[in-house]
């Protein structure tokens, strides 16, 4: 069986970020709360990430309590938005692989074969470019909802069965509508239209074949097409590993050399190792919401959870990710647990009655890691902290509680945890870039 380690999280695939998190649930009815704020990419970013060849990050970053929410600008390749740190980094190095494949469709030798493919040159790059909106399908939201749907759910437990009633989530809401057969549909188009072309062109640019980026996408498929009429070969420096997934060894060589079936079976036939039911295992991998990328990372960092308890349960709340942001956010927690079990206290259970799985340790500590941004004590995120508090304060055998966050909170954020006893480590993204330098 191929075997995945979990290494030092490096500072290109650290999400960054902070969360909410438990609270007492008496919180006095004349409390006053944030209100998020507006905060500048300059403060925010390296000079590399703030502006390159090929792009320029907005200023201006939205944050909605949870994450940052950035606006990358290209004159040659559009515009492009990114939930969260951690996907702009992933975007501007697909800028990068844009640029790559724009000057290669240049060459002379990518034009006669090109020519003799009956393709012509690489329009779909710069055509993009007059057409922002369509840069990339389904520009994720945030978390926020994910957190509201799980306390809907929290408060319509019904009988002594204690089951969970079906939410509205499909409804409106803020005047968004999700849609889940027709995205659901899209994405598996989308995943298994991916061929074997297309994968060795995202290992040759480093980028993540499944990626929702369409530009990327339809640029690689020319390429693909091109190289395989024209019969042309040219080789690419590349990435060593997909932005996102490297904290994960040999699971960019898995995505990258696998076929969508292989991946699923060698996927299967991890979850099995971890004793979660056949049925549960099949419909997580049957979720086209998660992408064929996510779904490995994830299961490698289930894997790593090794002999903890209720460890096959974080298969059943990743089902409850509905977009983008969603998934990414919940992909990247989890791998901060399996971290946090590896290399600072061993875990001995995991909890999966919220939205977002949390660690006991083996003295009794409750443990929570939340791959946000920027945390604002938001009435949202005192009401979601407080139901955090309520479904895990029985779990932990002492009043010790760690929070780890990779990003920053504001100074009242950081005031309100403190008061409610929590040992708060922040900026994790700065401790493990200096651990994998």
């Amino acid at each position: 069986m191929q075997h995945y380690r979990l290494r030092v999280i490096p500072f290109a695939l650290l999400i960054t970020a902070a969360h909410l998190l438990t609270i007492q649930d008496a919180i006095a009815d004349d409390r006053t709360y944030e209100n998020a704020q507006d905060l500048s990419a300059a403060d925010l970013l390296s000079t590399d990430l703030l502006n390159g060849e090929h792009h320029t990050v907005d200023d201006r970053v939205r944050n909605d309590g949870y994450l940052n929410y950035y606006t990358i600008k290209s004159d040659d390749y559009g515009e492009f938005e990114a939930v969260s740190t951690a996907m702009l980094r992933i975007r501007i190095g697909e800028i990068k692989a844009l640029a790559e494949l724009d000057e290669l469709s240049q060459t002379e030798v990518f034009i006669k074969a090109a020519a003799d493919a009956g393709v012509g040159q690489l329009k779909s790059i710069r055509r993009f470019a007059t057409h922002p909106v369509e840069t990339v399908v389904g520009i994720p939201s945030g978390i926020g909802r994910m957190f509201k749907r799980y306390l809907r759910r929290a408060g319509k437990v019904v009988g002594a069965t204690k089951e969970f009633v079906d939410d509205d989530d499909a409804a409106q809401t803020n005047g968004e509508i999700e849609d889940d057969s027709i995205s659901a549909v899209h994405l598996t188009e989308r995943y298994f239209g991916v061929s074997g072309a297309e994968r060795a062109w995202a290992r040759k640019l480093g980028t993540d074949p499944y990626s929702t980026n369409e530009t990327l996408r339809a640029a690689i498929k020319e390429v693909a097409w091109a190289e395989r009429l024209g019969r042309f070969g040219i080789g690419l420096a590349g990435i060593p590993e997909i932005p996102g997934a490297d904290i994960i060894g040999e699971v960019t060589q898995a995505v990258w050399s696998k076929d969508l079936y292989e991946l699923q079976d060698l996927n299967r036939a991890r979850l099995g190792a971890t004793g979660a039911d056949e049925e549960l295992v099949e419909k997580y991998l049957e979720n086209q919401r998660i992408s064929p990328t996510q779904q490995t990372i994830l299961t490698a960092a289930i894997a790593e959870l090794a002999d903890v308890e209720g460890r096959a349960g974080i298969l059943s709340e990743a089902l409850n990710a509905r977009t983008e942001a969603e998934v990414g956010f919940f992909v990247r927690s989890v791998t901060m647990l399996a971290w946090y079990h590896l290399n600072q206290s061993p875990i001995v259970s995991v909890i999966t009655d919220a939205a977002i799985p949390a660690g006991i340790t083996d003295d009794g500590k409750l443990v929570i890691l939340f791959a946000t941004d920027h945390i604002y004590w938001t009435e949202g995120v005192a009401q979601t902290a407080g139901t955090y508090n309520t479904a895990l304060n029985s779990y932990a055998s002492t009043d010790a509680r760690e929070l780890w966050i990779l990003g920053t909170a504001s100074e009242r954020c950081s005031h309100e945890l403190t008061a409610l006893g929590w040992e708060v480590h922040y900026q994790l993204e700065q401790t493990l870039a200096d651990e994998s330098a």
